[in-house]
């Protein structure tokens, strides 16, 4: 018969090897980042960072306006005011509905009177 350890899976070697190796990582970093000192690095690490987005906002939206491009800012006021012209219209067209009533034929009608007409006296020519 032959041996089981002759014919062992050699990647098992390898899988428990990367295993441990991951246990001793991650027992490493969650000691180390448990630390003020970690915390401080992190913090100030996170306000250079904004600051940088900060300042890359600020100069890029200086040159979106010197090359005549609308900036993010400029395309949602577009947007905001569109948004309330479109309300106003909406207002308008309520109340231009509340204005007609249903007539009889059962098609809105303006409310207010017409114009009276004068009567059609004249008959057309017979041919």
């Amino acid at each position: 018969m032959a041996d089981k350890t002759a014919t062992a899976d050699p990647f098992e070697m390898w899988r428990d090897w990367v295993a441990n190796s991951e246990r001793q990582w991650n027992s490493f970093l969650n000691n180390a980042m448990a630390t003020d000192e970690f915390s401080q690095a992190m913090g100030r690490m996170m306000d250079v960072y904004l600051n940088m987005q900060k300042n890359m906002n600020e100069v890029m939206g200086r040159y979106l306006q010197v090359i005549n491009v609308p900036t993010r800012n400029d395309v949602m006021a577009i947007g905001e005011r569109l948004s309330q012209i479109e309300d106003r219209l909406n207002q308008i067209e309520g109340a231009l509905a509340r204005m007609s009533v249903p007539s009889a034929s059962g098609t809105a009608a303006p409310r207010a009177t017409a114009v009276p007409r004068p009567p059609r006296t004249k008959k057309p020519a017979k041919a």
